[in-house]
């Protein structure tokens, strides 16, 4: 597998130099893509940038450190700590509080159609300074 010929991850890359100065939320269905993407894009320079899977031993903390105004944790996550892009599975996709972004990826689309709703929603909450909500949908290949 050659990641420099993934044209997936490439449009992802894109994106993110696109979003360069914001935070950006990841959806994927699978741990094993959260993993792939966390270690490509950071290979690819991507700075403060995380995967959190159902694996992890404390989601939350990812979370915090992503969204530490919504989360009232701004005192205890120094800036050098805090995330810029989170890449992760649905184990982020309900009950968290992640408004400081207002950019959601769905890397690939979930089985349920509500889990798009739900990931939108992680960032279109009470809290959210953002005028827009910006969600992207990376579809299967023909």
């Amino acid at each position: 597998w050659d990641p420099d010929a993934d044209a997936k991850l490439n449009a992802l890359t894109d994106l993110l130099a696109q979003h360069r100065n914001e935070k950006v939320l990841v959806f994927s269905q699978f741990a094993d893509t959260v993993r792939y993407l966390e270690r490509e894009l950071s290979a690819r320079g991507v700075k403060h940038l995380a995967g959190v899977t159902g694996g992890a031993a404390d989601p939350t903390a990812l979370a915090h450190r992503f969204s530490p105004v919504s989360n009232r944790r701004r005192e205890r996550v120094a800036p050098e700590d805090e995330l810029r892009v989170l890449i992760a599975t649905d184990v982020l996709s309900e009950g968290q509080n992640l408004q400081d972004a207002h950019i959601v990826v769905n890397y690939d689309l979930p089985w349920a159609i509500i889990r798009l709703i739900q990931r939108a929603g992680r960032v279109d909450r009470i809290g959210q300074q953002a005028d827009t909500i910006l969600c992207y949908t990376f579809l299967p290949a023909d």
